[in-house]
C-alpha cells in the first residue's frame, strides 16, 4: 500500500470514529438512561484537554477531561528521566488528543517513531519532541524518536541563530513543515513554536495593556524612523523623537538590537487587528528638562548648531534643549538667502534668549540680537576704558583742565 492510500485510511478511519452515530442499541440504552444534560467537551486529533488523572494501571492513566468517556495516556508519559511516576490519580494534566481510533488517545508531546503519529502531527499541526543531535553551518539535526529530521537555520529562533552549536544534545519540541518520502525527509520548526508561544502571549498581555503603562522591552529592529520593540509578545514602535530628549540622527547610534529598555505606552490603536499600533517612549521616563530651565528671557548664552533648515537653524542650548533662530535672525549685517550661508551643523554660537514657549516647548533665539549686544557691551567697555584713562590725566593735570573735561561729559 502507497503513501497516499494510508494518508486516505487514516483520514476515513478519524473520520469514521469521530463522527460516526450511535447504534439503535446504544440509542435505547441513553433513552433507558435518562436525558443527558451534560455539556461534553468536543475533541479532535491535535486539540489540547485538560483533565483529572481518574486511575493509572501498570501501563496507562485514565484522564476525565469532560468528555463522553475517559481517555488514556501512556504512563510512560509521566515518568521522569529517571523512571519515577510524576502524576497520582486525582492530579491534574493537561494533553493533546492524538488519535480516535477506538479509543481517545492522549500524549504531552509525539514521541513516537510511528510514521504514522508523524503523519498525523504534521497534518494536525501538532507538537513534536526530538533532540538536536548535530549541527552544520545549515542547521540543525534532529532524532525523533528514531527518525532523522533537519532544523534549518531560519526555522531555530524568531531571529537569525548565531550560535546553532548551543543546541547540541538538547532536546525541544518542533513543528514538521515539510514531511517526504513516507517520513524519510523531515523538515522541522522550533521557530514556530516560539511564534505560537509569543502569540499566546500577547493575546494575554493585550487584555492587560493601557496607556501609561510602563514596561521592559526588547529591541528587536531598528530603522531610520525609529525602533521596534517586543513588550512580551506584542510589539511596539519607538519614533526616532521619543528616544531622548536629546536629538537623535540615527536610532542605531543609541540602541542595539537585542538590548533591553524600559519604555513607556503613549498611545494603542486596533489592539489585534490588522492595523494594530502601539506608540511607546523612552524619553517619557526621564527627567523633562523643560521643568528647570538654566537661562530666562533677556540672556546671551552659548549653543550648538544641530540642524539647518530653510527657514532658519535649530541650536541645542542645554541637553534636550533646543531652539529656533529665524533666518531673519542669523545677521544684521546682509541679506541672507539660505542659513548655511551663516552657520553649518556643529559650529559653537552665541544667541540671545528672545521668547520661551514653556507649554509648546519652543525657544525663540536670535544671533544677531546677540551680536548687537556684543557691540553694545564692547562700546561700552571702550567708553569706560577711555574714561578711566581721562581720569588719571586729570587727576595729573588737576585744576581747570578737570572742569573743562567734565563740563564736556568726558569724566
Amino acid at each position: 500500500m502507497n503513501n497516499q492510500q494510508e494518508t486516505e485510511d487514516i483520514t476515513e478511519l478519524d473520520k469514521k470514529y469521530g463522527e460516526e452515530r450511535p447504534s439503535a442499541e446504544f440509542s435505547k440504552m441513553l433513552e433507558e438512561a435518562g436525558p443527558d444534560t451534560k455539556q461534553h467537551q468536543e475533541v479532535a486529533v491535535g486539540k489540547k484537554v485538560k483533565g483529572t488523572i481518574q486511575k493509572i494501571d501498570d501501563t496507562s492513566a485514565f484522564v476525565d477531561f469532560g468528555g463522553r468517556s475517559e481517555a488514556v495516556i501512556d504512563l510512560q508519559e509521566l515518568r521522569s528521566e529517571n523512571g519515577e511516576l510524576n502524576l497520582t490519580e486525582g492530579d491534574s494534566i493537561e494533553a493533546i488528543v492524538s488519535s480516535l481510533e477506538g479509543e481517545i488517545r492522549l500524549t504531552r508531546s509525539l514521541r513516537s517513531s510511528n510514521k504514522q503519529v508523524i503523519r498525523e502531527a504534521h497534518e494536525n499541526g501538532l507538537p513534536v519532541d526530538g533532540r538536536v543531535t548535530g549541527f552544520n553551518k545549515g542547521g540543525l539535526v534532529v532524532n525523533l524518536g528514531g527518525l532523522r529530521a533537519f532544523c534549518p537555520l531560519s526555522q531555530i529562533e524568531m531571529g537569525f541563530c548565531q550560535n546553532p552549536e548551543s543546541y547540541a544534545g538538547k532536546t525541544l519540541s518542533f513543528k514538521i513543515i515539510e514531511l517526504r518520502g513516507g517520513g524519510r525527509n523531515l523538515v522541522v520548526s522550533h521557530r514556530a513554536i516560539l511564534e505560537e508561544e509569543a502569540k499566546a502571549r500577547g493575546l494575554a498581555l493585550r487584555e492587560k495593556l493601557n496607556k501609561g503603562d510602563e514596561l521592559d522591552g526588547k529591541v528587536t529592529r531598528l530603522e531610520r524612523f525609529g525602533a521596534f520593540v517586543d513588550i512580551g509578545g506584542v510589539e511596539g514602535l519607538v519614533h526616532v523623537s521619543e528616544i531622548s530628549h536629546t536629538r537623535v540622527n540615527n536610532p542605531g547610534d543609541v540602541l542595539k538590537t537585542g538590548q533591553t529598555i524600559k519604555v513607556k505606552i503613549l498611545d494603542m490603536k486596533d489592539l489585534g487587528g490588522d492595523k494594530e499600533r502601539i506608540s511607546l517612549s523612552i524619553k517619557a521616563l526621564e527627567p523633562d528638562p523643560w521643568s528647570n530651565l538654566p537661562f530666562q528671557n533677556g540672556q546671551v548664552i552659548s549653543g550648538k548648531v544641530v540642524s539647518i533648515q530653510n527657514f532658519g537653524a535649530f541650536v541645542e542650548v542645554a541637553p534636550g534643549i533646543e531652539g529656533l533662530v529665524h533666518i531673519s535672525q542669523l545677521t544684521g549685517e546682509k541679506r541672507v538667502n539660505n542659513p548655511s550661508e551663516v552657520v553649518t551643523v556643529g559650529q559653537e554660537v552665541q544667541v540671545r534668549v528672545q521668547e520661551i514657549d514653556r507649554v509648546q516647548h519652543r525657544i525663540s533665539l536670535s544671533m544677531r540680537a546677540a551680536q548687537a549686544a556684543a557691540d553694545q557691551e564692547a562700546e561700552q567697555s571702550v567708553m569706560a576704558e577711555f574714561q578711566s584713562k581721562e581720569r588719571q590725566k586729570v587727576d595729573e593735570v588737576g585744576g581747570s583742565m578737570a572742569d573743562a573735561l567734565r563740563k564736556a561729559g568726558l569724566l
